[in-house]
């Protein structure tokens, strides 16, 4: 028995070869489209004023803790039972819960991750005018044991192995360069070993001449992904400003809720006092019963609307941790004194001022204006689409000499071979539907932008309007508050006096003094609501990286200052 010793298996060295160059490990893979990604972020925001940096990072958010916030010490007599809600809990101002907001809340940071993935995207699109190189490879090895003599086996083996490294590149213009280097040789194994190897270098350039020739078709693609992410920064951008907006919004309401709950408790505490000095008058005989009993009745109902108006105070700051992105559970409460803060702020210039400036600053409206050019582009596109498939081929080859030894290749094997394809598209059924189809979109981006711009122009002459009628309906709500309480002392005396016909009238004045008190809170706080969204349809709603909110008009001075 004769043995041959032989080296590791080519196919086992081939497989560590591969693992070895593709080595790199997945993390930094992720790096490196993070990286890019990142950076088309941050070249794109430089193009849209106010988009903010915090659109750069998708970093998930660490758990709240809300440690740095202050913590309520005192007791709300007004929640009744319900006081231990705020006894010890965390006190959030305006600013921490915009702050809190634009980390956290989900549906923000799902536009966030959105926007992120389309700018993922785009580095796919441009990938395909970058150098794009390829390598593949295989072995493989058949062995034969072949008899020689009577007790001599020889094994003789057969190794193929190839190779290929590649290369391709697509230019703006259409021309595209593809290289293509191979090998392929046999290795014979008897004993003695010898090489037959056979290697080429292909190198092909081809030019479109008319259907797909020139930067406007090759690029079309690449143009309106780039545009596309564009428009999609500045609907980010704009829904930053809404953002603001609607969480500032939530924030009074809550405040609103919790100071009718105030309000309920008082004229609950109102009415069981005068009840108690009510039934003293009834027992000396001074008193109708039901004069006393239509107290009672109305102080059970005072209870009702006083429970009712905890509830609700309850659900809307749950509502608002929710969209906050904060625990529900969380021991939380607002600060009062932002409502305190609240003033009348009058707009400067007039409405047609107002529509001007929206009219050159609303993000959506370059969308839609850009979206008109990029429908006239298409239609280009489509018009060339229309022409005969022209293009100029160069082929050039360099093969090794037959049966070498190694993978030389041999410059006197060369062949270049010029060539023209032609296809004349006979059939343009698709072509001109797709031409005729970029034309309709063309006329409806002109119809939905001239849609746009008027429905604009309703929005701001609807927010002047309601700016205007929340200052009249705050100074209405002031002098309707000095009337209830003057009402209020009347009906109190007549009714100690025994001149009042009927409870009812006392009934009805603590009940407008309720609905007065009530009314100077929420008509503050819709003139302020109502000042953010104008600011906000005008386009200069200015959101700083916590979500709050810059005074843009630098002119607007406090109501009588």
């Amino acid at each position: 028995m004769i043995r041959h010793i032989r080296k590791p298996a080519p196919l086992i060295m081939t497989l560590l070869l591969a693992l070895g160059i593709g080595g790199c490990t997945s993390g930094h893979y992720s790096k490196s489209a993070h990286r890019e990604t990142r950076g088309i972020l941050r070249f794109k925001k430089r193009a849209v004023p106010n988009s903010g940096r915090d659109m750069l990072d998708i970093t998930p958010p660490r758990p709240a803790t809300l440690e740095e916030l202050a913590v309520n010490q005192k007791k709300a007599e007004f929640l009744g039972d319900r006081a231990h809600i705020e006894k010890g809990a965390k006190v959030l101002t305006l600013a921490d819960a915009l702050r809190n907001g634009v980390h956290r809340n989900r549906t923000y940071l799902d536009r966030k991750e959105t926007l992120y993935l389309e700018a993922l995207d785009l580095t796919l699109a441009r990938h395909q005018f970058a150098p794009i190189f390829s390598a593949t490879g295989s072995t493989v090895e058949n062995r034969v044991q072949v008899e020689q003599g009577v007790n001599t086996f020889v094994t003789e083996a057969t190794q193929t192995s190839k190779g290929n490294i590649g290369f391709s590149a697509l230019t703006k213009i259409g021309t595209r360069i593809s290289a293509d280097l191979s090998s392929d040789f046999m290795r014979f194994i008897t004993g003695q070993l010898r090489e037959v190897s056979d290697s080429k270098l292909a190198v092909t350039l081809t030019q479109p001449l008319l259907r797909g020739a020139g930067y406007l078709a090759v690029t079309e693609v690449l143009t309106q992904a780039e545009r596309s992410l564009l428009y999609s920064v500045r609907d980010f951008t704009q829904y930053r400003k809404t953002f603001t907006v609607d969480i500032t919004s939530q924030y009074y309401r809550t405040l609103q809720a919790r100071d009718a709950a105030k309000n309920a408790h008082l004229a609950y505490l109102a009415f069981k006092e005068t009840v108690l000095r009510e039934r003293g008058m009834e027992e000396a005989n001074r008193r109708s019963l039901p004069a006393l009993l239509q107290l009672e009745a109305a102080t059970l109902s005072y209870d009702r609307r006083w429970l009712s108006a905890i509830e609700s105070y309850e659900a809307q700051l749950d509502a608002l941790k929710l969209q906050l992105g904060l625990p529900v559970s969380a021991k939380l409460m607002l600060d009062e004194g932002e409502l305190s803060r609240l003033q009348l702020f009058d707009p400067p210039g007039s409405v047609d001022d107002a529509l001007t400036t929206a009219l050159s600053t609303r993000l959506d409206l370059q969308n839609s204006r850009e979206g008109v050019e990029d429908a006239k582009r298409r239609i280009k596109v489509a018009k060339q689409d229309l022409l005969p498939s022209v293009g100029a081929v160069l082929q050039y080859d360099i093969t090794g000499a037959p049966n070498s030894n190694g993978a030389n290749l041999d410059a006197r094997r060369r062949t270049v071979s010029p060539g023209l394809d032609v296809d004349l598209q006979l059939d343009k059924k698709a072509e001109r539907n797709v031409l005729r189809a970029a034309e309709v979109a063309e006329q409806k981006s002109k119809r939905d932008l001239e849609l746009q711009e008027e429905t604009l122009r309703l929005d701001i002459r609807a927010d002047w309007r309601a700016l205007d009628l929340a200052k009249k309906q705050y100074q209405l709500a002031i002098e309707g508050l000095k009337l209830a309480e003057r009402r209020l002392e009347v009906e109190y005396d007549y009714l100690i006096e025994g001149k009042s016909t009927s409870a009812r009238d006392y009934i009805d004045a603590q009940q407008d003094l309720i609905e007065a008190r009530d009314q100077i809170t929420s008509t503050l706080i819709t003139h302020t609501l109502a000042r953010l969204k104008l600011w906000k349809d005008m386009g200069i709603l200015f959101i700083t990286k916590d979500g709050a909110w810059d005074d843009v008009l630098k002119t607007e001075r406090p109501k009588g200052e």
